[in-house]
């Protein structure tokens, strides 16, 4: 493990096997370099968990900006050791209801697309106990720019970026790849770069806010009053933004999901059907629950590999 910083940014780049320090030890050796290097500069909140780091690859952790809570504002990012050239970006969203959760939860996905040559990225975001909507889809956009901006650095190519959401995550992936130069949800962060990704992958994915919220299916992150309900709604809901000239937009969902019910996905498959897109691709598990795409996990892999590799 090697610790360095620069432009009021610590790097923590970790190599080997398996991250196991505890939580209070990892705290307090970051407490410390960091009252070294630059007083107002964080490293990165400790895993929840150990983070498995494959052979073969560098895993470090950047903040794209600050957050008082270390939870957000965080990202890991994966390279294949020996790398040459410049290399497709593939960005992980963790799911968890826009309410739990952070970039730890898909390291293991960042560095499974770094052994396949990519480089791969694992984000955290304000989830809505720390900042209410949109202020997640702002980060989200807000962290592509950022790594538009370091891409070179990490021998990316920011011209080849992918997002790949699941549940909570897929719902920001599809609503950013739907609208890369938006301004409803704009920042001021890395202005120069855009959001825009050439394709994204979406796990079940709540599509259709519009719909869940006429179900009356709770959405924690809908305003109270009812005309501001609906129409805060239709605004962070992807399907409101479909248009036939989107990037490719690969959905896997379950059949059977009682979390993110089947009409988000056929609400926005018909949507993109009536507007003539050609480019969506949806796979459908006839029995597949909420967490179908883990438990079927080496064909499900195979599937967005594909995508990715026609796509990227």
């Amino acid at each position: 493990m090697t610790i360095g910083g620069s432009d009021k940014r610590i790097k923590l780049v970790l190599t080997g096997t398996t991250l196991e320090m505890k939580k209070t030890t990892i705290l307090c050796l970051l407490t410390l370099l960091v009252s070294l290097c630059y007083a107002q500069t964080r490293a990165g909140r400790p895993p929840q968990k150990e983070v498995k780091i494959l052979p073969g690859v560098n895993y470090t952790v950047l903040e794209y900006r600050e957050a008082p809570d270390r939870r957000a504002g965080q990202l890991g990012i994966a390279q294949p050791k020996n790398i040459k050239g410049y290399v497709p970006i593939v960005i992980c969203i963790h799911g968890g209801g826009w309410s739990k959760g952070d970039k730890d939860q898909m390291a293991w996905m960042a560095m499974r697309y770094a052994k396949r040559g990519y480089i791969g990225v694992t984000l955290s975001y304000r989830l809505t106990g720390e900042a209410p909507m949109p202020a997640c889809i702002q980060d989200v956009r807000e962290a592509i720019r950022y790594i538009k901006e370091i891409a070179t650095s990490i021998q990316g190519d920011p011209e080849r970026i992918a997002l790949l959401g699941y549940s909570a995550g897929a719902h920001l992936a599809l609503l950013t790849a739907l609208t890369p130069t938006d301004t409803t949800f704009k920042t001021e962060a890395y202005a120069q770069h855009d959001a825009s990704v050439v394709c994204a992958v979406a796990i079940a994915a709540p599509a259709d806010l519009i719909e869940m919220h006429n179900r009356k299916q709770r959405l924690k992150l809908i305003a109270k009053d009812e005309s501001a309900k609906v129409a805060f709604t239709q605004k962070v809901s992807p399907i409101t933004y479909v248009h036939k000239e989107q990037v490719p937009i690969f959905m896997l969902h379950g059949a059977a999901d009682r979390l993110v019910p089947a009409f988000n996905y056929e609400n926005f498959e018909r949507q993109c059907a009536q507007l003539g897109v050609k480019n969506f691709k949806l796979h459908i598990d006839p029995e597949g629950g909420h967490m179908f795409f883990f438990k079927k996990g080496r064909e499900m892999q195979s599937r967005v590999d594909r995508f990715l590799s026609n796509n990227l």
